[in-house]
């Protein structure tokens, strides 16, 4: 009986120091909160969308739930939030020039939309940081109603078809949605084809831009997407040759674990002027098995003009 209760007594005791230096090992500074030298500026429903789902790492304002705070988990947060604030910091948007700025609210938006951000680890833990498809919408009509970008889009030569769009924006059966924001892309290549007569455009969205610009293509990273704008190709009476009628936007999306049956690459395609949207789930398949001849550019073709 003694030597039981001697044991008792030392389990306990080990028990309370195991206590006492979780105790002390907790700390309420994980990272420090510099001041705001200048706050995104935009409507208080969209403010609010960033400010809940991007805000707790990447602003100054330190946003910490108590078990944030524990031991061991402090560490692997301050890191979390110092590298996104490097990345994109909204406590300090007056140092980004407006174009920077037009770029980082693209940016952050394709990333929540393809599912990198916030990051799964992060949402599954803090459930008010997941963003719903109607914010998601929000966040769309907002980009693409700014007035900055009002004169840009009047110019686009795509801007007859995409004023044409239902409200509705058509959903491809991989479950791609029509994205008209890859006008404010930036143009990666142009490519013309011999054998089918055919001249396209394509577009990077911020994502892929940097992955391109950084050399990181094989493989790309999530949420990088490329939109490819494809139109018949005519000769005018002087043999020059320009687009003739718009034929179809093509989009590659990628997400290494949501499209992990067709390379990490998710496909779309929206015919005609109407958009009517392909590919089915099975043609999806033959699309990825095509782009294996593209293996040392990631699974993307054209690419020849940036090297």
């Amino acid at each position: 009986m003694k030597i039981s209760n001697r044991l008792k007594i030392i389990s306990a005791s080990a028990g309370i120091a195991l206590v006492v230096t979780a105790a002390l090992s907790f700390t309420t500074r994980v990272v420090d909160a510099p001041p705001v030298t200048g706050d995104l500026q935009a409507p208080a429903a969209v403010k609010e969308i960033f400010s809940r789902a991007c805000y707790p790492c990447h602003s100054n304002t330190v946003h910490l739930k108590w078990f944030d705070r524990l031991p061991g988990v402090a560490s692997l947060v301050r890191k979390d939030i110092l590298t996104a604030r490097k990345h994109l910091n909204f406590s300090e948007w007056d140092k980004l020039t407006p174009a920077a700025q037009d770029a980082a609210l693209w940016e952050a938006y394709n990333m929540i939309n393809s599912g990198v951000m916030p990051l799964p680890s992060y949402a599954a833990v803090h459930s008010d940081a997941k963003v719903s498809a109607a914010e998601l919408s929000t966040l769309r009509n907002y980009l693409l109603t700014k007035k900055k970008n009002v004169t840009a889009v009047k110019q686009d030569s795509v801007a007859q078809t995409a004023a044409a769009l239902p409200k509705a924006l058509p959903t491809a059966p991989t479950g791609i949605q029509f994205m008209p924001e890859f006008r404010q892309w930036q143009v990666m290549s142009t490519t013309s084809r011999f054998d089918n007569t055919t001249m396209r455009v394509m577009y990077a969205n911020p994502i892929a831009m940097q992955a391109i610009r950084n050399k990181q293509i094989n493989p790309w990273p999530d949420g990088a997407i490329i939109a490819k704008v494809v139109w018949e190709k005519v000769r005018d009476k002087d043999g020059i040759i320009q687009p003739g009628k718009f034929l179809n936007v093509q989009y590659m999306v990628r997400n290494a674990e949501r499209y992990e049956t067709t390379g990490g690459w998710g496909y779309a395609k929206f015919e005609t002027p109407a958009l009517k949207p392909s590919p089915t789930l099975l043609e999806a398949q033959s699309c990825a098995s095509c782009h294996r001849a593209a293996a040392k550019t990631g699974g993307i073709f054209d690419l020849s003009t940036l090297n």
